[in-house]
């Protein structure tokens, strides 16, 4: 299965550079973004899993509504993107599905950043996936963690995916960076290995921050954004359909997870 993910909360990233944004126009770009987004896999017959904070979908209640009624996930992300509490795992929750109607299952903590398991599950989760077990000194370090989905407590762990043997990182900044040949080289490798392939994205790739130098973002995180990354995710969304791979949601993931953990677990 390909599990493909967008978190989508409001455009903060000038905020890590030392550049103030209004919620105003950080919600501009990430709505335009996501509607990039919801483009693509519209074109492609694609469902995906949207990871969203409650800030941008209280304030972006249009862009919600079609990603419900195009059959997508809604998950959450936390509150405030740039400021995240504990006690946003919950709230955002309850925010999420007061706007949606739906049930939330999942949550991933802004950043990828370490975040409570009991308080997850105490919110009433059914997965998590925070976790990103590559080989990146700094905030993406856990080498010891578990490179495919396992438990802790209740809650299904979902890890995004890295390459078998050295944990190369596959996630949204190397599909900006390597090779294209590559990088579909490498995603098919650890889809094979794994049999389940976890990535993840953000809206504001899909717009041209190069065209924006007034909010300082590095090249490292600049390159190859706008139209440039609709034509790479089209060109991956294709990789996996020529292969015959089905996408799912976490949350129909989830649910075979289940059932074949609990089948296994009868024997």
């Amino acid at each position: 299965m390909i599990l493909l993910s967008f978190d989508t909360e409001e455009f903060d990233l000038p905020r890590e550079h030392g550049v103030e944004i209004s919620l105003k126009d950080g919600m501009k770009v990430s709505a335009e973004g996501t509607c990039r987004v919801l483009d693509i896999l519209r074109r492609n017959g694609v469902r995906a899993t949207f990871f969203c904070t409650a800030n941008f979908a209280e304030n972006a209640p249009e862009v919600m509504q079609r990603i419900v009624s195009e059959g997508h996930e809604v998950a959450s992300h936390g509150v405030d993107h740039f400021q995240p509490q504990e006690s946003d795992i919950k709230q955002s929750k309850q925010i999420l599905e007061r706007i949606t109607g739906q049930e939330i299952g999942g949550y991933r903590h802004p950043r990828m950043l370490s975040v409570s398991d009991e308080a997850i599950e105490q919110a009433g989760y059914r997965y998590n996936s925070s976790l990103h077990p590559a080989f990146i000194p700094g905030r993406y370090m856990h080498l010891s963690e578990p490179r495919t989905p396992f438990y802790r407590g209740r809650v299904l762990e979902i890890p995004t995916s890295v390459s078998p043997w050295f944990r190369l990182p596959v996630f949204w900044l190397a599909c900006h960076h390597y090779p294209m040949w590559l990088y579909r080289k490498l995603c098919l490798w650890t889809l094979h290995h794994d049999g389940q392939f976890v990535i993840y994205f953000h809206p504001w790739e899909f717009i041209n921050l190069r065209k924006h130098p007034e909010w300082n973002i590095p090249y490292v995180i600049s390159r190859n954004t706008g139209e440039t990354m609709e034509k790479r995710l089209e060109m991956l969304i294709q990789t996996f359909k020529n292969d015959g791979v089905p996408f799912a949601t976490y949350s129909e993931f989830t649910l075979a997870y289940e059932k074949s953990h609990n089948s296994s677990s009868s024997l």
